[in-house]
């Protein structure tokens, strides 16, 4: 796709959209779907995709803890695989399926799958012996019941960010890479322009998309930061397993927090690690690989001591009561938020992308997500 590079941007446009990953990318194809097409997109690093929405594990996972947030993600995943004709050319979604780990008694981890199930998710909570005849080797793993959910799955997240990407820029969006903020600034209480590392636009509205650095892209325009944080999370993947079906679900125990699923032959694993970090590189910490060691040792000793052949660690940035940020901020006209999507970013990008596109295209929205996802809750 053509794109931006070492060129100058346009003196204006209705809306600028800070940042390239799933939530900006998304929030632009869907803002060109809805009409606005004098928008640019401009992303700090040279390439789209380097942080989150590119080191993430790829799992579409549609019940959480959160009512709400489920019904966001089970859209999202129905508009990922729409093959009505709105999108050009399908995104590959591997239906493995997935099994979240509970323990024993009520959670409402449980109490939320119930309620998607009703609302028509093909989810339900199955018995130990039904989630080790799908995973053998969770036969001497702790857990009491498991909700298994068919429809989640693995997603090719590369093909799903430039297939908004791609839209947007068929739209006559104008993709801009290699583009930092370096000031916002305000008139009469309002957004009035962007100033970037390759000049000055002017515009109505300002998306901030920006993942980690969206508290940064706020605070330059005088705004406090909303109550949310980046924090690092590990990968890792083994080499191939000759015990590995690659047609296993993928599974994450939510009590012990680590998550595996098939990945080329053997297996792409995390400790579920949650520790605090700054927005920049990621630098990779040996003891995530202890953690991993330990749980598996501990939890699923069938998978002790599988060798790690690669690892990295990414960035997710987490709101104060674990919802999105998607939404007007009241203390400064035309500041437009789509952040906080911890961790979800790639599975709540389609539907997230079009809530926000109706509400800076001025669209009725569901008020109980607007309630829910309201970034001023978090001010």
């Amino acid at each position: 796709m053509e794109v931006l590079n070492n060129t100058t941007l346009p003196d204006s446009a209705d809306v600028v959209v800070v940042g390239g990953g799933f939530a900006g990318a998304a929030t632009a194809c869907f803002l060109v779907l809805r009409g606005v097409r004098d928008l640019v997109l401009v992303e700090a690093e040279d390439h789209f995709g380097v942080h989150a929405s590119g080191l993430n594990a790829a799992m579409a996972r549609q019940v959480t803890s959160d009512v709400v947030t489920n019904e966001v993600l089970r859209a999202s995943v129905a508009g990922i695989t729409r093959t009505d004709g709105l999108w050009a050319e399908p995104v590959e979604v591997r239906p493995l399926g997935s099994l979240l780990l509970v323990g024993p008694g009520e959670s409402p981890l449980l109490q939320a799958a119930g309620e998607a199930a009703r609302a028509g998710l093909d989810c339900r909570i199955v018995d130990r012996a039904d989630a080790v005849a799908r995973v053998a080797v969770l036969r001497e793993t702790e857990f009491d019941r498991a909700v298994f959910t068919a429809s989640d799955g693995v997603v090719d997240i590369h093909a799903l960010l430039w297939r908004y990407l791609g839209a947007a820029r068929a739209g006559g969006v104008r993709p801009a890479p290699g583009v930092r903020v370096e000031s916002v600034e305000v008139e009469a209480g309002r957004v009035r322009a962007v100033r970037t590392t390759r000049g000055r636009v002017a515009c109505r509205v300002l998306v901030n998309a920006a993942g980690a650095w969206a508290n940064r892209v706020a605070a330059t325009a005088g705004l406090p930061p909303l109550a949310m944080a980046p924090f690092r999370r590990h990968l890792m993947t083994t080499p191939p397993l000759p015990f590995v079906q690659a047609d296993w679900p993928f599974v994450w125990d939510t009590v012990h927090e680590y998550y595996f699923r098939p990945e080329v032959g053997g297996l792409l694993l995390s400790p579920g690690d949650q520790d605090p970090a700054e927005a920049g590189p990621v630098l990779r910490d040996p003891r995530a690989l202890e953690t991993l060691a330990e749980k598996l040792a501990r939890h699923c000793p069938r998978l002790a001591g599988v060798p790690v052949s690669r690892w990295w660690a990414g960035l997710r940035t987490i709101t104060r009561d674990g919802r999105f940020a998607v939404g007007w901020d009241t203390r400064l006209g035309g500041f437009f938020w789509v952040a906080g999507l911890g961790g979800h970013g790639m599975t709540a990008s389609c539907a997230v992308g079009g809530f926000a596109a109706d509400l800076v295209a001025g669209r009725p929205v569901d008020d109980r997500w607007r309630t829910a996802m309201d970034p001023m809750r978090l001010a």
